[in-house]
């Protein structure tokens, strides 16, 4: 399978700029929900398209190196209770990465090893500078033990399509491995591709707009608990926008990624750690209450993620 492969610098001007000085410009996919589909029509382009879903072929040189054993262990339980979030502490989501695109854009990420961040293609579509943070909690004050790196290189899913966001799935290459502790560490990657994690309880996490009612972005690291929803579920309100690749959350009260969160982990916890099972695609505009939040489904680009990260 080809992927788009770009060569990155970072700019020394944007290296210069703190964050908090930066003009952000959040990033995120505006989507008008249309349910072209019913559930049960929708059921069956489900199934047809897991049967036709080209991770799942055979013949892919996979990689070889394995997550260390402690991918996906916090060192902060999350406390149970982005819109409607609360704030992270240090150590809570020590995979969570802070992503400014050019100069400006602001995305949301996952460290998936010590040299790979997972991401979305939409965050890096047209960019060619990428700023990562990884062990920080703040957006706008510099933390001990926080580290920013440069990407050597930004591979995006080959066959994602910016206008029907199929494949919305993208690995950047950091231009140094980054050395894992208690603030900075992998999150585990899923071990079984069969898992549709329907009904289960999960976090999203990200620094992205707080409200729906104003274009504020947050200063310190939010998170919220939501329910992963059936892709039958979701498409009464996205109709075949939903595919198989993707994986679906609905929060309470509004919760729920926005602007900037995009890329973001959406993570559930699975005996002693924390599994990514989605990255933040898209949603609809301004993050209504009650509107379902979609993902790219990471069990749908296991062998993608492996073949190009050598990430087993």
């Amino acid at each position: 399978m080809k992927v788009l492969v770009v060569a990155v610098l970072f700019l020394a001007a944007a290296q210069a700029k703190s964050v908090a000085d930066l003009d952000l410009q959040f990033v995120h996919k505006y989507v008008t929900p249309n349910p072209r589909h019913t559930a049960e029509e929708w059921e069956a382009i489900y199934a047809a398209a897991e049967a036709d879903t080209p991770e799942n072929t055979t013949g892919l040189v996979l990689g070889t190196v394995p997550q260390p054993e402690d991918a996906g262990k916090v060192f902060v339980e999350p406390a149970d209770r982005i819109i409607a979030g609360s704030s992270a502490a240090l150590g809570q989501f020590p995979w969570q990465a802070l992503l400014i695109l050019g100069g400006s854009g602001l995305c949301g990420g996952s460290l998936i090893s010590n040299q790979w961040v997972l991401t979305a293609a939409h965050c890096m579509v047209g960019i060619n500078s990428y700023r990562i943070t990884l062990g920080a909690t703040s957006r706008t004050a510099a933390q001990a033990g926080s580290v920013t790196e440069s990407a050597r290189q930004a591979i995006i899913h080959a066959n994602y399509n910016d206008n029907t966001h199929v494949n919305d799935i993208g690995l950047l290459h950091l231009a140094s491995a980054v050395a894992l502790n208690n603030h900075i560490n992998v999150v585990k990657l899923p071990h079984n591709a069969g898992n549709t994690y329907a009904g289960s309880a999960a976090t999203v996490s990200g620094f992205g707009r707080v409200n729906s009612g104003n274009n504020a972005v947050a200063s310190v690291l939010q998170y919220v608990n939501v329910e992963i929803i059936t892709n039958a579920v979701c498409a009464r309100t996205w109709g075949n926008s939903v595919t198989a690749s993707n994986i679906c959350s609905l929060g309470s009260n509004g919760r729920s990624p926005c602007n900037g969160d995009s890329g973001g982990p959406l993570v559930v916890h699975e005996g002693s750690g924390y599994t990514l099972v989605g990255a933040v695609s898209f949603g609809v505009q301004n993050c209504p209450a009650n509107h379902p939040a979609v993902y790219a489904r990471i069990t749908s680009f296991l062998a993608w993620i492996k073949s190009h990260s050598g990430v087993a």
